[in-house]
């Protein structure tokens, strides 16, 4: 049972990600002519074919072209950022490449804070695959309950809206989804569908309609202030939680691996003593809201439950470019002879190491274990949940990861030039632990079972307590 409820909106900037926006009110736009969008565009290409290892994996080279030219069809002179945004947006998105992504203009926030009734009034909480499900309606009508389930907006599909507003990034498509409903009053806004909003609900199974008016910052963020009193607090997550459950169930959450080393192996050194001090009848990894960080962590954490050989990685493929070399002479913590001295345009590739056991740990636990996964499992914790399964160390629960086991990483920022506008793309591919670089499926749990967002009971969970 989940004992809190996240109201992520409140917290200043409605989750969207501006982190340093200033309160001004006056927006002024910037225009572009033809030409300096086209030579965007051509920067844009130039570059992710320099850095990325393999930028046609998913798209062939005619069929990107083909998009591009569709693209550049769209600009015209004076055309404002705001305009050219989504247009530019799909040539990253195209890559279908979880790690590529097109971020906001950077001065999104203040368009939004600029006074006009811009924003749609609705807080969304998921995509469960066929509807958005409703977290809260702070329009001025308030028609909308928690858990209503949104069928479509101005005659759009949630599921269409999913796959549109989303267009500036790759990735699987439930993956995709859940930026998108972070953030879904901004790409409303960047995409262009505006109110009023009509709106095509469903409640208890029937199927009703409501017309809500745009809204303004102040009126809205007021609205979910008052909202937000009426729930209860929330604590923010921790990136590491440990407990024993009243059925002997030890439960280890991990939600990033980004912490030090040291630090994360000494948290281990605690539970596990725990555990083997009280034996518990089974340990239960969740790693359903991991977005990754260090792999090395994940190789710690292996050490612990298995004495079982294995590897995180079937190889790697490394593309060489002037790019990346300039991000490491700026890092002087980075000290990489190998690539610097390395002929651009190559990939520095290697099979991987075979599997090797992981070294001696006294506080190994070798009872049952769960590892729960589901679409925000990524990057680092994909490469763990891949490596669990391949390796047959444990068993999964839950919903496919977030990212096909064969991802991409080491990522690259790069900014156009005329626009200003940024995108972060990979370098290096990586590929999944067995060596089978051509499956591009997701890490496929061995149990899958799906949360339905409208319950209060975590059923994920509750099957791993029961078997």
């Amino acid at each position: 049972m989940r004992s809190y409820f996240l109201f992520t909106v409140i917290l200043l900037s409605v989750t969207i990600r501006c982190y340093a926006i200033h309160v001004d009110t006056i927006v002024t736009e910037r225009h572009f002519s033809k030409a300096q969008l086209n030579d965007d565009v051509s920067y844009l290409i130039k570059t992710v074919a320099d850095v990325h290892p393999n930028m046609y994996h998913a798209i062939s080279k005619s069929k990107y072209q083909k998009i591009t030219d569709s693209v550049r069809n769209t600009f015209f002179d004076g055309m404002t950022g705001e305009q050219a945004w989504p247009a530019i947006s799909r040539l990253i998105g195209i890559l279908n490449e979880g790690h590529s992504v097109f971020n906001y203009p950077d001065d999104i926030g203040n368009q939004l804070k600029s006074g006009k009734s811009i924003l749609f009034p609705v807080i969304i909480k998921e995509f469960n695959g066929v509807n958005l499900i409703v977290r809260a309606d702070a329009s001025k009508e308030n028609k909308l309950q928690t858990g209503d389930q949104i069928v479509s907006i101005n005659g759009i599909t949630s599921a269409k809206l999913i796959d549109t507003l989303s267009g500036y990034a790759g990735g699987l498509k439930q993956y995709r989804s859940i930026d998108v409903c972070r953030n879904f009053i901004a790409y409303l806004y960047l995409y262009h569908i505006d109110g009023p909003y009509e709106i095509n609900f469903l409640r208890d199974g029937k199927l009703y309609h409501s017309t809500l008016s745009s809204s303004t910052w102040s009126a809205f963020t007021t609205r979910v202030s008052e909202i937000a009193k009426t729930l209860p607090k929330s604590l923010p997550k921790a990136d590491h939680s440990f407990y024993i459950s009243e059925n002997n169930v030890a439960n280890l959450t991990l939600n990033s691996l980004t912490a030090k080393p040291e630090i994360f192996k000494n948290f281990l050194d605690s539970c596990f003593t725990i555990i083997k001090n009280s034996p518990p009848n089974k340990l239960i990894i969740d790693l359903r809201n991991n977005g990754g960080g260090n792999s090395a962590l994940a190789e710690i954490l292996l050490s612990y439950i298995t004495e079982k050989p294995f590897r995180m990685t079937g190889g790697v493929k490394w593309k060489v470019s002037q790019e990346y070399k300039d991000r490491i002479k700026r890092d002087t913590s980075k000290r990489m002879s190998y690539y610097l001295n390395a002929k651009n345009g190559t990939l520095i590739e290697n099979k991987g190491s075979n599997a090797q056991k992981p070294i001696a740990n006294p506080l190994r636990y070798k009872g049952k274990i769960w590892v729960l996964i589901g679409p925000r499992t990524f990057s680092s914790a994909n490469m763990l949940a891949n490596t669990i399964q391949d390796y047959k160390l444990a068993k999964l629960i839950g919903e496919p990861s977030g990212e096909p086991a064969n991802d991409y990483g080491e990522l690259i920022v790069i900014k156009l030039p005329n626009t200003g506008f940024n995108f972060t793309t990979s370098t290096k591919q990586f590929v999944r632990a067995n060596g089978n670089a051509k499956d591009q499926h997701p890490v496929i749990p061995d149990y899958l079972i799906s949360h339905n967002p409208l319950s209060p009971t975590d059923e994920v969970l509750d099957f791993a307590n029961k078997n």
